[in-house]
């Protein structure tokens, strides 16, 4: 066992739970003499560059972080080139995690998250420097392999069915309704669209749902608007930002100004807005399109209790397996029946940069969701975690 220092830095999108995993990394390391001091890294790598850190000395600072949206210690989109591409890079991590005596690094994220643990973790080794990287699970996609599912698609899940619940007692009201078309985030994967589908446990759910998995037609989705508005007088669709046609296109306007991301990743959204314009010159339908946008992703009082557990589940076992001296590792969670997880390690290089799509068995007729997927998703959701409220409104974390 070494002893040292932990540092631990967050990646990527932001998710309801994503501060649960740092508090059960900070609580379960304070825990452990060999540890001497943890730091926390002010967005992610681009914090350790630039030494940008705090310090958790107490459990007392780490209240509410469990109940608390958003990555309190900010987050980065940083793309990390390979040793031979930008070596200096390497070691000008190596010289900061040498200076402040980091000898456990954990990093939470999706899959370009693991790629950039996978480089650290390879490129120490390279120079036989002892510190034990853990890479820990992150995204509201679920699109990360090796694992039954991700900390944060549960609450998102749970947001998404509910919101969506809302919305179909919100247009059912008038006797001569609209087609409401929901776009919600996924932009290779249609776990959380598929989300949608729980809303039909209390048969409250889209009568059709889009995934980027499928190749999007957009006559067929014409036809089938049409039939059950002439059959029910609305209709409810759910669609992932992502959807492309048979040959890859995303059906959107996005902005032709951008680049995209650290990692070539295009600002998708208004995907809805682009099926509405359709419906609307094509099939002169009342329609309204609604963007769900960020609160799929930060609407902490509505989390999943599971989901807030496993987060902190992950973190606390993440730094018990790392003071064990592994290293190379994401996080991960095994399903058994009934319900119940098992935590495991996977190496990281079987997880960074690789994309679990929707399984196909589950999509039916190309726009509808097989019940199976209500059996796997049911157990993420369940429980409430609410945050503390204060005159009516709720109490989160700051950063000090």
């Amino acid at each position: 066992m070494i002893r040292g220092n932990v540092l631990y830095g967050q990646s990527g999108g932001p998710t309801a739970v994503i501060n649960s995993t740092a508090y059960g990394v900070f609580k379960e390391a304070l825990k452990h003499q060999e540890i001497d001091h943890l730091y926390g890294s002010i967005h992610g790598v681009d914090g350790i560059i630039k030494e940008n850190f705090i310090e958790i000395t107490s459990e007392e600072q780490l209240i509410n972080w469990n109940h608390t949206p958003g990555a309190i210690l900010g987050s980065v989109r940083f793309k990390l080139k390979d040793q031979e591409t930008d070596r200096e890079i390497y070691q000008k991590i190596h010289q900061v995690f040498k200076k402040y005596d980091i000898k456990y690094f954990f990093y939470i994220g999706g899959n370009d998250s693991m790629d950039t643990c996978n480089k650290i973790n390879a490129y120490f080794k390279s120079i036989n420097f002892d510190c034990n990287v853990i890479g820990l699970p992150k995204t509201v996609d679920n699109d990360l392999v090796n694992t039954d599912h991700t900390p944060g698609y549960g609450s998102a899940a749970k947001i998404v069915a509910t919101t969506i619940s809302e919305i179909y007692h919100d247009t059912s009201v008038y006797q001569k309704g609209r087609v409401t078309i929901v776009e919600i985030m996924g932009r290779d994967a249609g776990w959380l669209t598929a989300a949608s589908h729980l809303a039909n446990y209390f048969n409250n759910g889209p009568d059709l749902i889009y995934l980027p998995e499928v190749a999007f037609d957009m006559n067929e989705f014409l036809e089938s608007v049409k039939t059950i508005y002439e059959k029910k007088k609305k209709v409810l669709v759910a669609i992932s930002e992502g959807i492309k046609d048979a040959q890859g296109e995303y059906i959107l306007n996005y902005r032709s100004s951008s680049d995209g991301d650290a990692f070539g990743h295009i600002q998708l959204g208004g995907v809805a807005s682009v099926l509405a314009d359709n419906v609307s010159i094509k099939l002169s339908l009342p329609v309204r399109a609604i963007e769900l946008n960020l609160p799929q992703r930060c609407a902490a009082h509505l989390a999943s209790k599971t989901d807030v557990l496993e987060a902190s589940k992950c973190g606390m076992f993440g730094v018990r397996q790392a003071l064990k001296n592994k290293s190379g590792y994401m996080v991960s969670m095994e399903r058994s029946t009934p319900y119940k997880i098992k935590y495991t390690l996977k190496p990281l290089n079987t997880v960074a940069n690789f994309i679990k799509p929707f399984p196909n068995e589950w999509i039916i007729n190309n726009n509808s969701i097989s019940d199976e997927y209500t059996k796997y998703a049911l157990p993420l959701i369940k429980g409430e975690a609410y945050p503390k409220f204060k005159d009516g409104l709720p109490i989160f974390a700051k950063r000090k």
